[in-house]
């Protein structure tokens, strides 16, 4: 089977492996469609050795497929079944596991377990990561729950209101899913970022306003403010940057609630902001919600089509990341790559 090999940061090649057979507990996925996104990019780049300790080693965590085999302990799916999957492995056994919150797995051997590869023709999945599409999900809708997911976990914990203002911080990927997502609430969106065709994007996906950047590294806190003259109560940041991370507190409002999906160390607020404002902080580690996620794209609440500006090949997936971190990336928006021939 073809698949696409990280050899080192930013070399990234397609090469021939062999096709992959399910061990007792997996099923084996004939990927059809795959997205990257900012996690895939951390990869793909690798700064710090972060993400990947060594080569080569393959890519990709959001995508859709159909299964091709179940192993011998799997129940509940067969082959042929349409899917989708979480990006994180869990033990399913401990106690955050049995409540849900599989993102939160206690059990350490699954904190450092082989990161989820996609960007092939055939996937090897935990079959307890996996859940059918409703029939009304297409491949390239599944393929992007990742936003979704976490932005519904974020949410769960900062608990907006309906009619709230929400500033999401990063017009990427994640801030595009997390905007529709808000919308499917009935909040009112202000998004903050992006520069080029990603501010028309984060229109398409539902923001009410968009704060764009005029460079790298703005800071808009004045022009929020202009629009929010109180600031937000509740804020998501997405971008897992520095500077997405400093905006987000400069904005909340006094009593306002934060949600950080990450940032590189070392971060450029202090407790005393919080202690300031009276901020309420929470770490967003990926979610949970996955059946959640396809229940609202199957109502028709969410749909990120919208926010795709390119349909690829698995031969071009070194052209694709090229794109996504290269100086044109400012006008690209999720990239669908078409692995499968089914794209029903």
């Amino acid at each position: 089977m073809k698949a696409a090999l990280l050899y080192g940061p930013g070399d990234l090649r397609i090469t021939n492996l062999d096709k992959p057979s399910p061990a007792p507990e997996e099923v084996v996925v004939q990927v059809i469609c795959y997205s990257p996104y900012g996690t895939d990019l951390g990869a793909y780049l690798n700064q710090d050795r972060r993400y990947i300790k060594s080569y080569p080693v393959g890519i990709g965590a959001d995508f859709s497929g159909v299964i091709s085999s179940v192993g011998k302990k799997v129940a509940g799916f067969v082959a042929g079944d349409r899917v989708s999957a979480l990006a994180m492995a869990h033990c399913g056994l401990c106690r955050n596991c049995l409540a849900g919150r599989t993102n939160l797995c206690l059990d350490e051997s699954f904190l450092n377990s082989p990161r989820q590869v996609a960007c092939q023709e055939y996937t090897t999945v935990m079959a307890r990561k996996l859940a059918r599409l409703p029939d009304v999900v297409t491949f390239e809708d599944a393929a992007m729950l990742g936003g979704i997911v976490d932005a519904l976990n974020a949410f769960d914990m900062t608990k907006p209101k309906e009619g709230e203002t929400i500033a999401i911080i990063g017009v990427g990927a994640m801030g595009w899913a997390a905007i529709a997502t808000a919308k499917t609430f009935g909040n009112t969106v202000v998004a903050v970022g992006g520069t080029g065709k990603r501010v028309e994007l984060a229109e398409s996906a539902g923001a009410d306003y968009v704060v764009p950047l005029d460079s790298y590294d703005e800071d808009v806190t004045k022009k929020v403010l202009a629009v929010v003259p109180n600031g937000l109560d509740c804020v998501m940041e997405t971008s897992a940057t520095n500077w997405g991370v400093k905006q987000s507190f400069s904005i909340a409002a006094v009593g306002g609630r934060i949600a950080l999906t990450g940032a590189p160390a070392p971060l450029t607020v202090t407790p005393w902001q919080m202690v300031h404002k009276e901020l309420a902080v929470f770490g967003v580690r990926a979610g949970h919600h996955q059946e959640r996620a396809l229940e609202l794209i199957a109502q028709g609440r969410i749909n990120l089509k919208p926010t795709i500006t390119h349909r690829m090949g698995l031969t071009q997936a070194p052209e694709i990341f090229a794109l996504l971190t290269g100086s044109d990336a400012k006008n690209t928006g999720r990239i669908i790559v078409q692995i499968g021939n089914d794209l029903s």
